[in-house]
């Protein structure tokens, strides 16, 4: 077992000046969160460790509270206290209290101890994801939660791994396709995403485009209509089709019904265009992160994974080029009562 990145020691503090360019609410919402999240995250893993003593599963525990402590915590506690707020101690060590083995009069089993760890990986990477596209006032604060939900992924497939080489996990039964099919969950995931793009990304996109005659704003559409929208559904359709599904035919496509510039009676400005472009690539990363957490399989997970990073880029493009023409709504900006 490798727990090499787990002790990868990243700079212990994470500042930025933002005495001239206060963040907004979302984004002191979403650091405060994620803050306070990995404080009860680390509770609850060194309770863990109290309640077993398995060298291993010490070994293996220390390894994400080590991460949490010396990587998380300092850069959301950088920030916060930069923005002039308060942030709340940290809890004393749970290792200190007791002796291994004992912790608590309910005592769980090492198997339930990982399916609890991989439950709660999924829930902070699944917090660290929605602040993505929240993030406007500054580009190193979105870059900070894309460098954790990376390090969420890294955790998440590393408990996946220690649970099945362990036979930790129960195996969700296996869809009707055949006999090396994906499971139900697996099969549910792929087929979601599927439909999203077929029913409401790829529509919205053809739509948007009939709807512009910007030149940049065109050339933005597109990249996400043919580059990721396209590109990742005929990767979900192949990955149905080889597990042995049979694959719906394809909505019609919006493209060259009206002249450019005009989608109908209602047309939407480019800004009206952005945001909920914008909203929804967030729903979409939201949906990729959900379906990476949620399969188990490391053939399926490697293609959400690879959605989840194409959609992070493509949300910075939208954000750069909105901040850049002055198209963004920003939350109101706050400050502590101190600041």
């Amino acid at each position: 077992m490798q727990f090499k990145m787990l002790k990868k020691l990243l700079p212990m503090s994470f500042t930025l000046n933002t005495a001239q360019k206060p963040m907004h609410a979302g984004e002191i919402y979403h650091l405060w969160e994620s803050l306070t999240a990995s404080h009860q995250l680390t509770d609850s893993l060194e309770t863990f460790q109290m309640n077993t003593d398995d060298k291993e599963m010490h070994k293996f525990i220390k390894g994400f509270v080590s991460n949490i402590r010396n990587q998380r915590l300092p850069k959301l506690e950088g920030l916060l206290k930069d923005a002039g707020f308060t942030v709340p101690p940290r809890s004393a060590s749970k290792t200190l209290q007791g002796k291994p083995g004992v912790g608590s009069e309910v005592i769980l089993s090492d198997e339930e101890i990982i399916k609890i760890m991989f439950n709660l990986s999924n829930a902070l990477l699944n917090l660290d994801g929605r602040a993505i596209a929240t993030v406007t006032t500054d580009d190193s604060i979105r870059d900070l939660f894309i460098e954790l939900v990376t390090q969420d992924m890294k955790q998440h497939d590393t408990i996946i791994a220690f649970g099945k080489s362990r036979q930790s996990f129960l195996r969700p039964p296996v869809s009707l396709a055949g006999p090396n099919a994906p499971t139900i969950g697996d099969a549910y995931w792929l087929w979601a995403e599927m439909e999203f793009y077929r029913s409401s990304s790829i529509i919205l996109l053809e739509s948007y485009l009939s709807n512009t005659n910007d030149k940049e704003l065109k050339k933005l559409l597109e990249h996400g209509l043919y580059k990721i929208a396209y590109t990742q559904l005929n990767k979900l359709e192949q990955t149905l089709k080889t597990a042995g599904f049979t694959v719906p035919p394809r909505p019609v496509s919006r493209m060259q019904q009206r002249p450019a510039g005009l989608i109908g009676q209602i047309v939407l400005s480019d800004s009206e265009v952005i945001g909920v472009i914008i909203t929804a690539s967030q729903y979409l990363l939201n949906q990729h992160i959900r379906a990476y957490g949620a399969t188990f399989k490391d053939e399926y997970r490697a293609i959400f994974k690879g959605f989840i990073f194409e959609e992070i880029d493509n949300i910075k493009r939208l954000i750069s080029m909105g901040k850049t023409r002055n198209l963004m709504l920003t939350p109101p900006q706050v400050t502590s009562k101190r600041g």
